[in-house]
């Protein structure tokens, strides 16, 4: 080779670099250095397990509510039957209140079936009176005890054995009346049920 192609050739020199120097990390550096990443890491983890579960746990609580929109009409409806039906049985609780008092005295029996007798018109006395036979024979021992001229003297009471104590039957010409406690008791009930508010 001739020198001037020697010339062409130049060696090639590694440049000097300038700057500052890579510092060394020592243990302790390196472990503080894992734990800033370390609680990174764990602060960014938990920030996104905490959106995940609030969103999953609102996802949850709309699908319960949806489930909850519709539940309660069943229970007002419930709760409407359960109002009637404890009312029908007050009722029916009254009706026999009310029959035990009327039957447990003979001068609160003849009463009861004077003010059923004066719902009848007058033209229409006196009626035929039907009683259980128990009812009976109490009415007519307190009808036997009143004044001669006492308009129930003139009552001709049977005995109607299919009524219940308390309960009786009026007849009059052209007309009848009947007096069934426990019927009574539930129509009341009903009347009263009837004209409540629909809410």
């Amino acid at each position: 080779m001739s020198d001037s192609t020697l010339v062409a050739f130049e060696s090639w020199q590694a440049p000097e670099l300038t700057g500052p120097k890579a510092q060394v990390m020592d243990a302790k550096a390196i472990e503080a250095l894992q734990e800033s990443a370390y609680q990174e890491g764990f602060t960014k983890g938990q920030e996104d397990g905490e959106a995940a579960g609030l969103a999953l746990t609102k996802d949850r609580a709309d699908e319960f509510l949806a489930l909850l929109v519709g539940i309660d009409q069943p229970l007002l409806q419930m709760d409407e039957h359960l109002a009637r039906e404890v009312a029908q049985l007050a009722a029916l609780v009254g009706a026999e209140l009310a029959r035990s008092a009327i039957t447990s005295d003979p001068e609160n029996l003849f009463h009861h079936v004077q003010r059923i007798s004066e719902a009848l018109p007058s033209i229409q006395h006196p009626p035929k009176i039907f009683l259980n036979p128990q009812d009976r024979a109490l009415v007519g021992a307190h009808i036997e005890s009143l004044p001669a001229e006492h308009p129930a003297k003139n009552w001709p009471l049977h005995d109607e054995p299919s009524l219940d104590r308390g309960d009786c039957r009026l007849q009059g010409r052209d007309s009848h009346l009947s007096a069934d406690l426990t019927r009574l008791a539930k129509e009341m009930v009903k009347r009263a049920l009837s004209d409540l508010p629909n809410e």
